[in-house]
């Protein structure tokens, strides 16, 4: 679907970017209503298996990841609707009686799902802001201007498979986007404005998919091959080095 629509039919790749968090743009709004609404949110929990009774009617247990949150338990449900990926759809089938004895979910283990790997990094600025960048909210980026101009006609680079020769993205797709033009609270004008300038930083984010290959790596492995990749797609003669790296998540 990547390949297909980003890399074949350019024109049929009508994402629209986020100005900003999307959980604070986005899904504290929605979360916000949905309270207001009368819906109970238990968040930093999932569904651990779903039980039906005698009465026809369901029990949720909860599994908590949070350490300081306690495993739960939902009874007495008079529906339950599910709105979970693939994967996370097989396994709740398999732990959970009331989905497995259904005709439509006996082949739920055979789902896949699209595995992927976020990386942010906040880089130390280079003392050469690169301006008149295209494509973005904001023209400015203090990113190394190597990288900058790679990106001049769009903060966003979306790449596929098997960029660079890098074994681990022999079947990996990403895409590279500069938040100091896409973000108001990276961007250069708000930082001349609000932040000291000890405490700026560049920010570059990597969201790689059908990243099974490294998805249980370790975090500096992981931003190894980030680097890697971002320097392969836009063909710099140099990595970013990662004792420029101020923090990573």
């Amino acid at each position: 679907m990547f390949s297909r629509f980003r890399i074949a039919v350019e024109g049929a790749f009508d994402v629209r970017w986020c100005r900003g968090s999307i959980s604070e743009k986005i899904f504290d709004l929605w979360q916000h209503q949905l309270e207001q609404r009368g819906v109970s949110i238990r968040g930093g929990s999932r569904v651990a298996s779903i039980k039906k009774n005698d009465d026809g009617k369901y029990d949720i247990s909860l599994d908590s990841m949070n350490e300081k949150t306690e495993n739960s338990l939902i009874e007495n449900c008079d529906a339950v609707v599910l709105a979970v990926g693939a994967v996370a759809a097989g396994k709740l089938a398999a732990s959970s009686p009331a989905l497995s004895s259904l005709d439509a979910t006996k082949d739920f283990d055979k789902l896949r799902g699209v595995t992927c790997v976020a990386v942010r990094l906040f880089l130390k600025p280079h003392p050469t802001i690169t301006s008149g960048l295209k494509g973005g909210l904001h023209d400015k980026t203090q990113l190394p201007p190597e990288f900058a101009k790679a990106m001049i006609d769009s903060p966003i680079a979306v790449c596929g498979a098997g960029i660079g020769g890098i074994e681990e993205l022999r079947e990996t797709g990403f895409c590279i986007y500069d938040l100091q033009r896409m973000h108001d609270e990276f961007s250069v004008d708000h930082y001349a404005l609000h932040i000291d300038k000890e405490d700026q930083v560049s920010v570059l984010e990597i969201d790689f998919y059908r990243a099974d290959s490294f998805v249980n790596c370790q975090n500096d492995v992981i931003v190894s091959l980030a680097l890697e990749a971002v320097s392969s797609a836009l063909g710099t003669a140099s990595k970013i080095d990662q004792s420029g790296i101020v923090d990573s998540t």
